[in-house]
């Protein structure tokens, strides 16, 4: 009993790196004899382990269809950078105060990672080292459980879209907004340090939501141009 749960936990974990590292991606159908080939398993811990992603999220289950990669919808979304936004203003004021010199050279070691890590295309590892910049602000409070809880959104924000037609200059322009937040950081400046990650949500919310929902965002523009019967002869 104790091997088989140690085998769905290595399935789970293995079938989350392939999402990270864009083996699998969101739309796409998971065949688990497949899965359980490549990860030289029986078919009864990829199941589990498929199961356990579908509970989180990550996956969406029909019965005789079987599974498939999520793919995040708009409210999810709004809802996710609402609880990402909460967790950063929330804790920003504890985490200066509690603030260390090594507290603050680790934060600088991740935005320095942030910015090597950028490219000529856009990654997942980019998002990674994002997250960890934030959760580092975070963890200044040592608290592991507010830490985590932010991976988690931030997890369950990245690894459920398609990255190809995200533009590189984005990252570029996150590099720049991890600096101006570490010098309020480091100067201990609790409201500057609010406004920036504000503004820093509200663009990463923007951006991401112009190419993801484009279509969503195209429809809309149609409503507000359009009387509702117009609307509605479009939609037929």
């Amino acid at each position: 009993m104790k091997e088989q749960k140690n085998l769905t936990l290595a399935a789970y974990d293995a079938i989350k790196e392939m999402m990270l590292n864009y083996d699998i991606v969101p739309g796409q159908r998971l065949v688990f004899t497949d899965l359980a080939k490549k990860l030289g398993v029986s078919r009864t811990p990829v199941n589990n382990a498929l199961n356990m992603l579908a509970k989180e999220g990550y996956l969406d289950f029909v019965p005789h269809q079987g599974y498939t990669v999520h793919k995040l919808t708009r409210k999810e979304a709004e809802g996710l950078y609402e609880l990402r936004e909460i967790l950063e203003i929330g804790t920003i004021g504890k985490a200066l105060r509690e603030m260390t010199a090594d507290k603050l050279a680790r934060l600088e070691k991740k935005k320095n990672m942030f910015e090597k890590g950028i490219t000529d295309q856009v990654h997942r590892q980019l998002f990674v080292l994002d997250a960890e910049f934030h959760a580092t602000i975070i963890g200044m409070m040592d608290n592991p459980y507010i830490v985590e809880r932010y991976r988690e959104t931030c997890r369950l924000i990245f690894l459920r879209f398609r990255t190809e037609d995200l533009k590189i200059q984005r990252m570029k322009q996150i590099a720049r907004e991890h600096e101006v937040l570490f010098e309020a950081v480091q100067m201990r400046d609790v409201e500057r340090a609010k406004s920036i990650l504000k503004q820093h949500n509200h663009n990463a919310r923007e951006n991401l939501f112009s190419i993801i929902f484009q279509e969503e965002e195209n429809l809309e523009k149609i409503k507000a141009r359009f009387p509702v019967e117009a609307t509605a002869e479009l939609n037929t």
